[in-house]
């Protein structure tokens, strides 16, 4: 009798086991298999990813917060150190800004005022209740510009409106001498920060601020101030250069695709009317800085 229970337990344990065994096997095949029935191989050689995996968005790294105190008019002082520049090639861009990519045949030269969305969009970013004028003292362009690739793509700006069309005829130039411009997109795609638009290279117009230390709102923060190609035109005081890419370009006279140079397209679309340069300065020298006099 105690012979045929212990055959009945062993069984009952041995189909328990199978059962375990079963469930564990039908886990794995929805875990670990793909559509095709192929297993995924671990991404970071810890963990398997999910049947799926959704795309992560590509984040700067830094070791803290970019500093916000610093300024890139003639005068004030940079702060911060190449800790917080992020770590990635500046061809990928911190953050999935719209029509980044939007290729165009036909060049377009737009002005127009501040859309529904850009007005969301720039509110509490580059535009604050401190802010001494209304959204209307602003204009919204589209701009058509060659990239380092030779594509014809659009780029956006917004500046003062009274020099809307001025903007623009200098853009249309610059276009069409053929100038690459890695990408002109707003600033409000980077959190307001020049930190991260100039290590993307990125090129681009208002953003209200003061200067470093003081209460003198920057050109830019009037929409009169224009930056280009921040890594090909970097800014340099002292030892310092921003962004640390530009070392590579603080030899004006080893000319390549996007450097500004005296008498080029660009430096002659912006001086032709009036706009001074900050490669003219001598303490810092901001080569990819153009702001208006008025």
């Amino acid at each position: 009798m105690d012979t045929k229970k212990t055959v009945i337990s062993t069984l009952i344990v041995i189909v328990m086991i199978m059962v375990a065994m079963a469930v564990i096997i039908a886990w794995l095949g929805t875990n670990w298999l793909g559509a095709s029935g192929q297993q995924y191989e671990p991404e970071n050689g810890y963990i398997l990813v999910a049947k799926s995996p959704t795309p992560q968005p590509v984040e700067p790294y830094h070791t803290s917060p970019p500093p916000q105190d610093y300024a890139l008019d003639n005068g004030g002082v940079l702060e911060g150190g190449d800790e917080y520049l992020p770590q990635y090639d500046y061809y990928g861009y911190p953050y999935n800004y719209p029509d980044a990519y939007e290729y165009v045949f036909t060049p377009i030269f737009t002005s127009e005022p501040l859309p529904e969305h850009i007005i969301q969009l720039i509110t509490g970013v580059t535009f604050h209740e401190s802010t001494p004028f209304g959204y209307d003292y602003l204009t919204y362009l589209t701009v058509t510009h060659v990239n380092f690739y030779g594509e014809s793509v659009l780029g956006h700006l917004i500046v003062a409106a009274d020099i809307g069309d001025e903007v623009l005829d200098i853009f249309r130039e610059i276009y069409e001498g053929g100038f690459p411009i890695h990408s002109i997109q707003l600033i409000d795609y980077f959190d307001a920060s020049d930190y991260l638009s100039m290590a993307a290279n990125n090129s681009h117009a208002f953003n209200f601020r003061y200067i470093a230390g003081t209460t003198t709102i920057s050109r830019h923060g009037f929409g009169i101030a224009i930056d280009i190609n921040p890594i090909q035109n970097p800014y340099i005081r002292g030892d310092t250069i921003w962004p640390a890419a530009g070392v590579d370009y603080v030899d004006r006279t080893n000319v390549r695709p996007g450097m500004i140079i005296p008498g080029d397209v660009v430096y002659t679309a912006f001086i032709s009317r009036g706009w001074t340069w900050g490669g003219y300065w001598t303490r810092p020298r901001d080569y990819h800085h153009f702001e208006r006099r008025r």
